[in-house]
């Protein structure tokens, strides 16, 4: 049986982008619970900055927001050196087959559509995290 308990020091953070205040509450439960530790951001502007001031282990990113979009936010992420092999979960309500394909062009690592499957979730990030600790 895998151990799911996670130490102080070794919490993932996990920058969570979306505007909807409920889905932001069922996603930082939900990874919370797991030991991650929550960041939230309304939208990509704030997302922006928060990335930049603590760079966390992955985000999880929506892509219809207001002020800054999903791919907005993703191309300035991309622009950063620094910022750049961040791993990024694309999470969002759009069925549009372009959205998916604009999401790897600008360089995301997976791509969810809601509603989503709260184990599936968190088994995607466990993998987007594991990605950046080897």
């Amino acid at each position: 049986m895998k151990d799911t308990t996670m130490s102080e020091a070794a919490k993932p953070q996990i920058l969570v982008v979306e505007d909807d205040p409920d889905l932001r509450t069922i996603v930082r439960l939900q990874l919370s619970s797991q030991g991650y530790e929550i960041t939230e951001a309304i939208n990509g502007k704030e997302g922006f900055k928060a990335i930049q001031e603590n760079t966390p282990d992955c985000v999880i990113l929506d892509l219809m927001m207001p002020v800054m979009d999903g791919f907005g936010f993703l191309k300035r992420v991309r622009s950063v050196m620094h910022l750049q092999d961040v791993p990024i979960l694309i999470l969002t309500a759009s069925e549009d087959e372009r959205n998916k394909v604009r999401g790897f062009q600008y360089q995301a690592d997976a791509y969810m559509s809601k509603p989503y499957d709260l184990t599936e979730l968190t088994d995607e990030v466990e993998r987007l995290c594991s990605i950046n600790s080897t």
